[in-house]
């Protein structure tokens, strides 16, 4: 290996010998390292004592001349790493030199603390020089278990190459065998193959050959059952085995001669010959004996001209019948356009009656209501209305007042016009007396009118005073509210059962009457109770004490009923 370098005193592409170079990962014998540590120690002391003797100096050239000799160690150090010749050490000692050196001074006592530090550096490094040792025999272990495996893996791959070319051997003959097999199977499958064509062949032309054979048999056959029914009737009845046949088909109402055409129509293409020579066979066993009535074909032909003229008169005859035809349709749509427009016509009028119902059903209807709201509402407020009821009280009152009792019940037409009789003579009398005394009666009647507008006055005051004093005696009556704390019950209390509520009173005949014609009650709808108000005092009194008597009367009969 050769390294190339630049230099002063060198030139470029210089040989350089490595081997000769100290190696940075060469580690010290143990005389090597005592040596070291001894040379370390001495110039410790040396700058030790020199930094002494130098105290008076400035800092800045202690410093300096500190650091140069820092500088100047490491780079003799580094000089002593690197050549290996010029190291300071101790190879080899006089052993009279501790002799003559017995009776000297010692320059510096034995530390023993710094003695067991070396003595523990020492043990680090060669602990660390026999773990290395230690590694590099593992390594080597580890080398030669590699090799050994390895060994073993070549020896497997030997065996698993020879096995594996014998597999292709024998799979090679397998192969081999099977090719043969191939062939032979093939040569009998060609055999088979031409075998199964020809059968083939012969299979389409037998069957071929029962298609135009069935073909045949059906056009023989339609042609017979032509023949039979083109055939006289007196034949047929004693030959004809298929009029048999369709007389007893009569009796089930299926004709037999669509029964035959469908049987011998043309098949479809998917027909089996299964299925062909099936009917084939039926055939034969049903076919009665084969006779004909017809031994010359100029029988036929006649029998075609008679049927041609029989079909030339049914066409003269539906000609002649074209004309009545033709006016019987022309009436028929005559009667049809006749019946629609009298049907329209009916349908009209029967519109138009039910819109006529429909509008009277209305009218009555909104006369009804009207009658309803006249009766109810009008007649009602003009007769039972309270305006009406207080003129008519004062009516009366002014009737009696001013001529005699309404002994006779007038009605307040009559009391009104003998009021107006009444007024007029007044009027009359009053024109004629003088003025001075129609002066002192005006005053004597203003008089009573203040009069009784004060009593009205003081009235109101006094009741409206009389409330007052009610709600004062009110507030003074009630309970003061207690502000103590509510008392906590030890044992349960006692339930007190409440009496159930009061039903309320049903009215009376009377009553339903009074209510019925003077007020707005409905027995179904309205309560009872909230039209009491309405009632007369002396008409409430008087009906009270009925009822009143009618509820004991009740109670007492309960009481009886409940003894018995």
């Amino acid at each position: 290996m050769r390294r190339y370098r630049t230099s002063g005193d060198k030139f470029l592409n210089e040989d350089e010998n490595v081997r000769e170079q100290q190696s940075p990962f060469a580690f010290p014998s143990c005389s090597q390292t005592l040596s070291h540590l001894q040379w370390w120690k001495m110039l410790k002391k040396k700058a030790i004592s020199k930094r002494d003797r130098k105290v008076y100096k400035d800092r800045h050239k202690i410093l300096q001349s500190h650091n140069i000799l820092h500088v100047e160690i490491e780079a003799e150090e580094a000089k002593k790493h690197k050549e290996l010749d010029k190291m300071i050490a101790m190879t080899d000692v006089d052993p009279q030199y501790f002799t003559e050196l017995s009776g000297r001074p010692v320059k510096e006592k034995f530390s023993l603390k710094e003695y067991i530090q070396d003595i523990r550096e020492i043990l680090k490094t060669k602990l660390l020089i026999s773990q290395e040792k230690d590694d590099c025999i593992r390594i080597d272990q580890q080398f030669e278990q590699e090799t050994r495996r390895l060994r073993q893996i070549q020896y497997r791959c030997r065996r698993y190459v020879s096995d594996f070319e014998e597999f292709l051997s024998k799979d090679h003959e397998k192969s081999m065998q099977m090719l043969k097999k191939a062939e032979w199977e093939t040569k009998l499958t060609e055999e088979i193959s031409t075998q199964k064509n020809e059968l083939a062949k012969q299979f389409g032309q037998s069957r071929l050959d029962i298609y135009v054979l069935e073909e045949n048999w059906r056009l023989v056959k339609m042609c017979q059952m032509f023949l039979y029914c083109v055939s006289p009737v007196a034949w047929r009845t004693k030959y004809d085995w298929q009029q048999s046949e369709s007389e007893r088909s009569s009796i089930v109402d299926i004709p037999l001669s669509v029964d035959l055409f469908n049987r011998y129509k043309t098949l479809d293409e998917t027909a089996s010959l299964e299925k062909l020579i099936e009917l084939f066979e039926q055939d034969i066993t049903d076919a009665g004996p084969a006779v004909l009535y017809f031994d010359d074909p100029f029988d036929l032909i006649r029998i075609f001209r008679a049927m041609e003229t029989q079909h030339l008169n049914a066409l003269v005859h539906l000609e002649s019948l074209a004309v009545p035809m033709a006016d019987i349709t022309m009436t028929i749509t005559v009667t049809e356009a006749q019946i629609k427009r009298e049907i329209s016509e009916i349908t009209t009028t029967i519109n138009d009656l039910e819109n006529f119902i429909i509008e009277a059903e209305n009218r009555a209807a909104n006369l009804e209501e009207y009658a309803n709201y006249l009766l109810r509402d009008v007649f009602r407020r003009l007769v039972c209305s309270e305006e009406v009821l207080y003129l008519r009280v004062f009516i009366e009152d002014t009737y009696e007042s001013c001529i005699d009792s309404n002994d006779a019940n007038l009605d307040g037409f009559s009391m009104m016009k003998w009021i107006e009789k009444m007024h007029e003579e007044l009027n009359l009398q009053l024109d004629n007396l003088p003025r001075e005394i129609v002066r002192a009666c005006e005053r004597e009647g203003f008089r009573q009118e203040m009069k009784v507008i004060k009593q009205a006055e003081d009235a109101a005051r006094k009741f409206e005073l009389m409330h007052r004093l009610l709600d004062a005696l009110k507030r003074l009556m009630e309970p003061p509210a207690s502000k103590k704390r509510p008392l906590i019950r030890r044992s349960v209390p006692i339930i007190t059962k409440l009496k159930p509520p009061l039903l309320s009173p049903k009215p009376t005949d009377e009553e339903i009457q009074y209510l019925t014609f003077f007020t707005d009650y409905c027995r179904l709808r309205d309560d009872f109770v909230t039209y009491r108000s309405k009632f007369p005092d002396d008409f409430n009194l008087t009906f009270q004490s009925k009822r009143d008597d009618k509820e004991k009367e009740e109670e007492e009969e309960t009481t009886e009923e409940k003894r018995k």
